[in-house]
């Protein structure tokens, strides 16, 4: 029994690390070919199965042996057969002050993952984003000689450079989802591979704009406004209210509007509760933002990976944070570039307005969004804007290619 020790500290890394592990099954289900030996390709495996599914003949690495995952994660990997040995909602903090409050927990899942990695004698280990936690992970899974791939790596480019020497040192292999990020990592010596960005595949409506708004109870003639306060507890406690309060100087100039706030399960009661205090025309939408947020004409949306998702819809948005003013003095210093949208950064352009820490107040949020309401040509340029952004963002199947890629290292290392 081989066995890949997986970790994923948010949501968008548990969406990122199901994808992964489903599309590794998949592979090693195919790879059955009675042309395999000649290859050079180790024999299949038996029924038995991966991560408790049962994959039928010639299905993975050895002959007689299986793959199980696990790892800390969320509900989506658990689902895709990998064993949690801790939640990731309990750690998904941002911002020093945040981590400070959470050190306890976040030291329990660091001890968990190592004494897993070390009781379960671990053959390869998969590290998602997360990089003050999976750096300091990686130290402890190197020490032991287990290696590791890196899956969507540090954003090194933008700050805390210093990182990629621990990078270099502790990972196998790395897994960059930007074009440009591979020149980066090959320079400092380091097996990099490109493999796209994993939600290209991902991002897209499952049902018509009017279908889906007469099933979240929407009037069909109103102009939607999406508000998303992140993916994190402390995120939403952080940029609800400014998103409720800026809903409330709207909605008296703009009486057609409607307000959806697309929300994962996990923060679905906190974000009733807040919302329960505001007299607005608003539907909180758990577990469906794709849909929820396409089916809007515009969206406020918290700096993340839901900034991408949002582009990748083709809805105009702007882009807000806000952090502990410890957390911010200390970003301000590590930071080596301005923007935070990943729209804006991936391209170098100005594409979507985003308003950090001081500047983000309700009144600013709601005049901004005013401009763009009553300006459609500026509404539209934005759309525009989001072409450039897939210009430098691959049609490739990332989780598929990255599959590959940690197929190839665990059958080079067993």
């Amino acid at each position: 029994m081989k066995k890949v020790l997986i970790i994923a500290g948010e949501p968008s890394a548990d969406l990122h690390g199901a994808n992964l592990v489903k599309a590794i099954k998949s592979q090693l289900l195919k790879d059955k070919s009675p042309t395999q030996a000649s290859l050079g390709y180790p024999a299949p495996f038996t029924k038995r199965g991966i991560g408790g599914i049962t994959t039928g003949e010639g299905a993975g690495i050895n002959k007689n042996e299986d793959v199980e995952f696990i790892g800390i994660g969320g509900m989506l990997m658990q689902q895709a057969g990998v064993r949690i040995i801790f939640d990731a909602d309990r750690i998904a903090v941002v911002g020093v002050s945040e981590v400070i409050r959470h050190l306890g927990m976040i030291n329990r899942a660091f001890k968990t993952a190592v004494r897993t990695a070390y009781d379960e004698h671990v053959d390869l280990g998969i590290l998602i984003d997360f990089p003050d936690f999976n750096l300091r992970l990686a130290k402890k899974l190197y020490e032991k000689g287990i290696p590791l791939v890196y899956y969507i790596s540090p954003q090194v480019w933008a700050w805390r450079k210093s990182r990629i020497k621990k990078i270099a040192k502790y990972f196998k292999q790395v897994l960059v989802i930007f074009k440009f990020e591979e020149d980066i990592y090959r320079e400092a010596g380091i097996n990099v591979a490109f493999v796209g960005h994993p939600l290209i595949k991902e991002v897209k409506m499952s049902d018509s704009r009017p279908n889906l708004l007469k099933k979240y109870g929407v009037p069909v003639d109103r102009r939607v406004i999406a508000m998303l306060p992140g993916s994190r507890a402390s995120e939403v406690r952080r940029h609800l209210p400014i998103m409720l309060k800026t809903a409330m100087l709207l909605k008296d100039a703009h009486k057609e509007l409607f307000f959806v706030v697309p929300v994962l399960a996990s923060q679905a009661e906190m974000c009733m509760q807040v919302i329960s205090g505001y007299d607005l025309p608003i539907k909180l939408i758990v577990d469906d933002t794709y849909n929820a947020v396409g089916a809007s004409d515009f969206a406020v949306v918290t700096s993340g990976t839901a900034t991408l998702e949002t582009a990748l819809l083709g809805i105009p948005m702007i882009i807000i944070y806000k952090v502990s003013l410890l957390s911010h003095i200390i970003a301000k210093m590590l930071l080596s570039i301005k923007r935070i949208g990943i729209v804006n950064i991936a391209t170098g352009d100005d594409i979507v307005p985003e308003l950090v820490q001081d500047d983000l107040s309700p009144g600013r949020l709601a005049m901004k969004i005013d401009e763009y309401l009553k300006d459609s040509a500026a509404y539209s340029k934005m759309i525009e804007g989001y072409s450039r952004l897939r210009n430098v963002l691959s049609s490739m199947d990332a989780s598929r290619r990255a599959a590959q890629e940690v197929i190839s290292l665990l059958r080079a290392e067993v």
